[in-house]
């Protein structure tokens, strides 16, 4: 828990949690694949799985062993899926947790075998077949020969074939599908009883047909639409970050706040602190994807401007419905935000901070509402 936790905590609605889920299990109409990784999205791992594991959830998803670990550490006994191919050396800790293991490229056959007859258990295997993500997965073509030497080795159980969409609710998205149908009979012959799952948040809603055995969902169990498609139901948003106002001063016209001293008052204004900032993730955003040079040199004009304090990205925090703008710098752990003709707002006083969930630091407590 946060030192500060009486100036800044996240609630996170265990309700909005269940009712997300519950409306994505109805509208699939299939087995649910929670996807928990990086800390749930910010939710809190430990938390967020007891919850969707409780309202039914058919799997757990997460990508790194360490995480598949935090949750048996906290007693959480749902079949786990390791979404990305296990370091060699962590294959004995994932194997012996009982977690279903990516595998990805035919040459981890071996050692993923090796690892579970060192262990005197059979290894679980989900077989991912890329049809055009790229990033992991076999080739469609080799997919079957690979799925016939796990098949063919005593300490490897194939419980299922899985590929994932670059784009779900696009036109490439149908044709990822109709890849990965086109090797699932001759794959699915080595292990018939093999399920198969393929769709993402964004596929489940926008491409019925890849929701097969099972969807893998995370974006909307927290409450949020997946990039180019809206949910025909309801989401309530799970989390919301909160910070409490730990000064209000009248200042004098002229007066200028934060570092640089860039903003000045133009009139006598009013302006109120929160202890948050750029360290807690207030400020953040990242720069992840650039589709061209030209786009690639636009960005980085942004970022340098930015570095350089020639232009800021808006920033506000909510108080109720009303947005107080921020005033001056955003330090590491405050900001200033103008209050004038918020008469209400004193110290103590809730605002609601927006951010990217995932980028609300860790440090920050997490409290969870019934």
């Amino acid at each position: 828990m946060s030192d500060r936790a009486g100036t800044t905590w996240v609630e996170v609605s265990r309700g909005a949690l269940n009712r997300n889920i519950s409306a994505v299990r109805s509208h699939a109409g299939t087995g649910v694949c929670a996807i928990v990784k990086a800390n749930a999205y910010g939710c809190g791992l430990v938390e967020c799985a007891i919850t969707f594991h409780r309202a039914g959830a058919k799997m757990l998803g997460v990508t790194r062993v360490e995480e598949a670990r935090e949750l048996r550490d906290a007693g959480v006994a749902a079949d786990v899926l390791i979404l990305a191919p296990p370091p060699r050396d962590l294959l004995p800790q994932a194997i012996g947790m009982n977690c279903a293991l990516c595998l990805a490229d035919g040459a981890d056959v071996e050692p993923y075998a090796e690892a579970a007859r060192a262990l005197g258990r059979p290894a679980r295997v989900h077989l991912k077949i890329d049809t055009g993500m790229g990033r992991l997965g076999v080739r469609p073509e080799h997919a079957p020969a690979i799925a016939s030497r796990i098949a063919s080795s005593e300490h490897l159980v194939l419980d299922a074939i899985w590929t994932h969409f670059a784009d779900g609710a696009g036109p490439s998205g149908r044709a990822q599908l109709d890849r990965f149908l086109a090797v699932r009979g001759a794959v699915s012959r080595y292990a018939p009883r093999a399920i198969l799952h393929a769709a993402n948040s964004a596929a489940t809603l926008a491409l019925p047909a890849s929701r097969l055995d099972m969807v893998r969902v995370g974006t909307l169990l927290y409450g949020q639409n997946p990039a180019g498609v809206r949910a025909p139901f309801p989401l309530e948003d799970a989390f919301a970050w909160q910070a409490t106002v730990v000064a209000v001063r009248d200042l004098p016209a002229g007066t200028t706040v934060g570092y640089g001293g860039e903003w000045r008052a133009k009139e006598r204004a009013r302006v109120a602190t929160l202890a948050i900032g750029y360290a807690d993730g207030f400020g953040v955003e990242p720069v992840a994807r650039s589709e061209s040079l030209t786009e690639a040199a636009r960005v980085g004009g942004r970022v340098a401007a930015v570095a350089l304090g020639r232009r800021r990205t808006p920033r506000f925090v909510w108080f109720g419905s009303r947005t107080a703008p921020v005033v001056g710098r955003i330090a590491m752990q405050e900001v200033s935000v103008l209050v004038d003709g918020f008469p209400d707002v004193r110290v103590g006083s809730i605002a609601r901070v927006p951010a990217r969930r995932l980028l609300v630091g860790a440090h920050i407590e997490r409290r969870y509402l019934s």
